[in-house]
């Protein structure tokens, strides 16, 4: 399936029928309509549609009194009118299928990493503390720079449940590369024996493992690397510094669009033009989208990617979305107002404290490329702590795993059956013979050591 087909709309009717939640007329539809002689890019469209309706089920599992009942497990006094609520402020992502209204499977959880008020009456912290971040934070702003070697282990597991015996299973697990800030890369060790070991400059870095399936089957893969950090202040005019002059120069692809989710939509033009205002200076342009994500996009669970339409206008319009889709508008922001900008993704990789995570960079002549990380930027405002959300905007914290340069790229080797995150990598991807195998078929977990230099 081509995903860059999600920029194209579907037959009126069709749309009207999955609007209402009509999806089993829907798929019928669509099915009949595929018979026909179409334009390949309204075919792929089509695809894409039953693509969506049949994941997108077990993505919204609740029904209203089923999440009602889960917000009362936290708060007994959650009521039918503090449902309303949260829905008429825009907290609850759902949608009508076969005629009864449905809510996303993470709405409990957002609610306790990101409303205050929701954290707050059920007596839980709102979001990490991580006071390793103010801790880096402080020691930047004192010393000007800063180096952390890190050892990471990333082990996938592979679920013995729809396995065949005997069956090949071909796996990757991400793999740190060079970066801006990441040196010093070595891969320590890979058991079983790898087939594969992507090239320090793959866009999405992988090592590659086939074997046949088997009890127990785990996959393992040992790095090391160093993080070596600046500090800036990227609205300070009079000290502008080329903190890091190692990063490729900016090229076309850093100002173009990108189906499906990052794209010169007319909301987001509008949207651009409107926060830049009578601002001339791309740095401080910059800080007005960062400021707009950081102050208005609510950080929300989402449900994959792969299941939204346009990523960068979702997390606009809907006013919320996770680290990715923040990232994402950033860069769709930066790119529409001539600012080349970048993705960058993996982890975040404190001791005991690791986790997928998504941010940007962005290029201006006066700093060269700096990065952004919005999401920890919002957490910061959201505690409370306005000196955190600063930070975040030109600066990092040292806390991070880097496997990806690029957004939507292709592993080394790629493999046969679409991945099942065909966008971005930092838990690696499995397939069989069979087709890839879904998340919960497989499981990774990374942990990692940190040591001052």
């Amino acid at each position: 399936m081509d995903f860059a087909s999600l920029g194209a709309p579907l037959p009126q009717d069709i749309e009207s029928y999955l609007i209402s939640g009509e999806w089993e007329t829907a798929t019928r539809m669509i099915r009949a309509r595929l018979t026909l002689d179409l334009p390949a890019m309204l075919r792929e469209r089509l695809k894409a549609a039953l693509f969506f309706m049949e994941r997108l089920r077990p993505c919204y599992p609740y029904t209203r009194e089923a999440l009602l009942a889960a917000l009362q497990k936290e708060i007994p006094s959650f009521s039918g009118e503090d449902l309303d609520a949260l829905r008429d402020l825009g907290w609850l992502d759902s949608r009508l299928i076969e005629g009864r209204r449905m809510y996303h499977e993470e709405t409990v959880p957002t609610l306790l990493k990101a409303n205050p008020e929701f954290a707050a009456r059920a007596g839980k912290p709102l979001s990490p503390s991580r006071p390793l971040l103010d801790e880096a934070m402080a020691f930047l702003k004192r010393h000007g720079s800063l180096r952390m070697k890190m050892e990471l282990e990333s082990v996938m597991t592979v679920e013995d449940e729809g396995l065949r015996a005997g069956e090949p299973v071909r796996a990757h697990l991400p793999l740190p590369a060079p970066a801006p800030q990441q040196a010093q890369v070595q891969l320590l060790d890979a058991v079983p024996n790898p087939r594969h070991i992507a090239r320090e400059s793959a866009p999405q870095r992988t090592v590659y493992f086939e074997e046949t399936a088997r009890p127990g089957l785990r996959f393992m893969a040992k790095s090391s690397y160093v993080q070596q950090l600046y500090y800036c202040d990227p609205t300070d005019d009079g000290h502008p510094r080329v903190l890091y002059p190692q990063a490729k120069a900016p090229t076309r692809e850093d100002l173009e669009p990108q189906a499906p989710h990052i794209l010169f939509t007319p909301y987001l033009v509008s949207l651009c033009k409107e926060l830049i205002g009578d601002e001339i200076v791309p740095v401080r342009q910059a800080k007005r989208f960062y400021d707009f994500i950081t102050g208005q996009v609510l950080y929300s669970y989402v449900r994959p990617y792969q299941l939204i339409e346009n990523g960068a206008e979702y997390a606009a319009v809907n006013l919320r979305g996770d680290c990715g889709l923040q990232a994402l508008l950033f860069i769709t922001l930066c790119r529409i107002a001539g600012i080349p900008a970048r993705w960058q993704s993996g982890l975040y990789a404190a001791p005991g404290d690791e986790g997928s995570h998504d941010w940007a960079w962005f290029y201006t002549e006066l700093w060269g490329w700096l990065p952004v990380d919005c999401s920890f930027g919002g957490a910061g405002r959201r505690g409370g702590n306005a000196e955190r959300r600063e930070f975040y905007f030109g600066n990092l914290d040292p806390y991070r795993a880097v496997f990806n340069c690029r957004y939507m790229a292709d592993l080394e080797p790629a493999g046969r059956y679409p991945r099942s995150d065909p966008y971005d990598n930092q838990s690696g991807e499995a397939e069989t013979d069979q087709g890839a195998l879904p998340r919960g078929a497989w499981h990774t977990r990374h942990s990692v050591r940190a040591t001052l230099l």
